[in-house]
């Protein structure tokens, strides 16, 4: 579901809610004013960019060590330790 922002006019309170698309909001969250005007402000979206520089370093950072981690349980599985 959907996020959504909304502004109260009785108490100037910001608060965050969750409903259907087709939904509408019936009080305020803060104040719990039934009569109030909520005004439901705009949100920026945001899609990740999953092939910028950084994010490619990332992903080939945690391959190299998924590979030493590897690596690091063979050695060890061959030790014996005494205890």
């Amino acid at each position: 579901m959907p996020r959504y922002i909304y502004e109260c006019s009785k108490c100037d309170g910001q608060f965050k809610t969750v409903h259907g698309m087709n939904e509408e909001q019936t009080h305020c969250e803060v104040c719990f004013s039934h009569v109030s005007e909520l005004k439901r402000i705009p949100q920026m979206t945001y899609s990740p960019k999953a092939d910028t520089d950084s994010a490619k370093r990332v992903k080939q950072a945690i391959k190299d060590n998924r590979e030493i981690l590897k690596q690091a349980s063979k050695e060890a599985k061959g030790n014996t330790h005494d205890g």
